[in-house]
């Protein structure tokens, strides 16, 4: 108690840098922001991203090795003592790393008494990563299952997770009327290990995870991310960095009788418009719309 005073007292007593770490966006709140108010730099920091993954597992990104790697990048995330683990005992380090955040992070910190809900809520956001959803959805979803909750506690939790950094939300944000909406958003979870654990160990949903990984590299990358909605249609990641603006759809393959680019061509400003694949194809663009494999995508520098 009253720690913030003290890291106060050493900067003002001292010549020297200070850094503090912690697992919760509230340690950046109250007491804390003002006595540091205009003196600190905020930096987040994320699991392993792709290409420092195959530095840890000393893989060169020219390697015929790099397309297994992304497997099993994909499949266990990219927190160190995962990478850096035998395959045998990845899902039970995963396991105590996901009750560490659900626990101590969320649940031990907001004073949940009974975490049923809450794990309930986790695993039908991990299920559905990707998809627009709200409080009023997973209500009733959850009560499909015979878990009775309320709106408001669903809120409250999805607040929990996010000050926890286990989710992170995008919000719709209307592309023509240069707005965001106040209905629907998306839930990202911050590894895909993570996610894997939460919903069980099971597949599927391949291209619902890929839009995970698109995601999280944004934001690892700098960028503000929303979901842009533009009439009727919907384009995957409104990505944006200082006087930057960068469009992305996002497809496991690429669909034989219509264009993933369709929806970006409608978007009539200049920005650059990209497709980030799930599979590798030899077309490098469609109607003047760079296509991108997820891999070559994840080891460029843009």
């Amino acid at each position: 108690e009253g720690w913030q005073r003290v890291i106060n007292g050493i900067r003002v007593s001292y010549n020297s840098d200070i850094s503090i770490t912690g697992s919760n966006a509230n340690m950046l709140s109250g007491e804390l922001a003002t006595l540091l108010s205009g003196r600190y730099i905020e930096i987040p920091i994320y699991p392993l991203s792709f290409s420092e993954f195959l530095k840890v597992k000393g893989i060169e990104s020219s390697s015929r090795k790099v397309d297994n790697a992304y497997d099993e990048f994909e499949k266990y995330g990219g927190f160190p003592s995962v990478v850096i683990a035998e395959e045998s005992i990845k899902d039970t380090i995963l396991s105590g790393i996901f009750d560490t955040i659900v626990l101590n992070d969320v649940a031990l910190r907001a004073g949940v008494k009974d975490p049923t809900a809450l794990k309930s809520i986790i695993r039908f956001l991990a299920d559905n990563v990707g998809q627009l959803v709200n409080a009023s959805r997973i209500v009733n979803t959850l009560k499909s299952e015979g878990v009775v909750t309320t709106v408001h506690t669903v809120n409250r939790y999805l607040d929990l997770l996010e000050n926890g950094y286990l989710f992170y939300r995008a919000k719709q944000y209307d592309i023509r009327g240069r707005e965001y909406l106040r209905t629907n958003g998306k839930y990202f979870i911050v590894d895909t290990g993570l996610r894997r654990n939460a919903v069980g160990r099971k597949d599927g949903n391949y291209s619902n995870r890929l839009e995970n990984i698109v995601y999280i590299e944004l934001l690892r990358r700098g960028y503000t991310v929303d979901v842009g909605k533009l009439d009727n249609k919907e384009i995957d990641f409104v990505a944006r960095k200082l006087d930057e603006t960068l469009y992305i759809q996002v497809a496991y393959e690429l669909p034989a009788n219509m264009h993933e680019t369709d929806n970006l061509l409608n978007i009539k400003d200049n920005y650059k418009k990209i497709v980030v694949t799930g599979r590798y194809y030899e077309t490098t663009q469609i109607d003047g719309i760079p296509i991108e494999y997820i891999v070559d995508w994840l080891l460029s520098r843009g």
